[in-house]
């Protein structure tokens, strides 16, 4: 089965384009795999980085939202982004946990340029921007401080098992090894 072709400037690793299970409004998933030049604090590298993210689609599967994933790719912005939700003319960015507390920080310079970079990146519509983390648990016990602030209008019990479970099986996020593959 090959996958769709939805960017330029990303590969689609794997692609549910249609709904599947009970979960939201018509949810269902598309991982992508880009390269990036920052690690996850947001320093600057010599050589690019696998960084993988899954887009979470709901029953429209309104594909405008790939245009805001280049733009932010293209900007520079799109290191720290885990998941990127599609609802109802809102564009919902994840980030990674790790992104350090200057991404995440009340009057954070970089939350305002994704969040005017998101908004305007489709010619045909301006999207309504929420930002919220992502933390992978490595624990068990761990408490997770994931927050998904909208990205499923369904119980956080049922949302947050769910983006766990995409990242399980993809390993989301920035790959420390330069190209994605296993160390030798």
């Amino acid at each position: 089965m090959t996958t769709r072709h939805y960017s330029h400037l990303f590969s689609c690793l794997h692609d549910q384009p249609a709904p599947i299970g009970h979960l939201g409004r018509g949810v269902h998933h598309s991982v992508f795999r880009s390269t990036q030049w920052r690690t996850i604090d947001g320093d600057h590298l010599r050589a690019p980085r696998i960084h993988d993210f899954a887009i979470i689609w709901d029953e429209d599967h309104d594909e405008r939202v790939i245009c805001v994933a280049e733009h932010l790719h293209m900007e520079g912005l799109l290191w720290p982004v885990v998941f990127i939700g599609e609802r109802k003319g809102v564009v919902t960015l994840l980030l990674d946990y790790m992104a350090g507390p200057e991404v995440f920080a009340d009057e954070s310079v970089w939350i305002d340029r994704i969040r005017e970079v998101a908004s305007h990146a489709d010619d045909t519509d301006d999207w309504q921007v929420e930002i919220g983390m992502y933390q992978r648990l490595v624990e068990i016990d761990e408490v997770s401080q994931t927050n998904p602030v909208r990205i499923i209008p369904e119980d956080l019990a049922r949302v947050v098992p769910y983006l766990q479970a995409i990242d399980v099986l993809w390993l989301l996020g920035d790959r420390e090894d330069a190209y994605g593959m296993a160390a030798a």
